[in-house]
């Protein structure tokens, strides 16, 4: 796991999020590939984005260009992390939240 420049802010990460990002990196290592994260509570994101609360992260796939990688890599941090959380192949990179759902 590494990450993008020193303006990258770990700072109030939740936990759930942490645990979330072990899965990716392990998921990213199974088929050969660095995790980099690109951007946790830092850069412009809408003002409703859980980027802000420490509940989001975006993970780079420029490295990732075999295009059926990047979706084979999403669709596992999917399975592995379960319902809590939306992992989203965006067009330049990963989006990983951590969003309980209570139903």
């Amino acid at each position: 796991m590494e990450f993008k420049n020193n303006l990258v802010k770990i700072q109030g990460i939740r936990p759930e999020l942490l645990f979330g990002l072990f899965v990716a990196n392990d998921v990213y290592a199974k088929y050969g590939y660095d995790m980099v994260i690109t951007s946790l509570d830092d850069s412009k994101h809408s003002n409703t984005s859980l980027h802000y609360s420490g509940s989001a992260a975006d993970l780079r796939i420029a490295n990732i260009t075999n295009h059926d990688d990047r979706v084979l890599i999403v669709e596992e941090i999917k399975r592995r992390l379960k319902k809590d959380y939306d992992v989203i192949l965006e067009k330049d990179h990963i989006h990983i939240e951590y969003q309980p759902k209570y139903n």
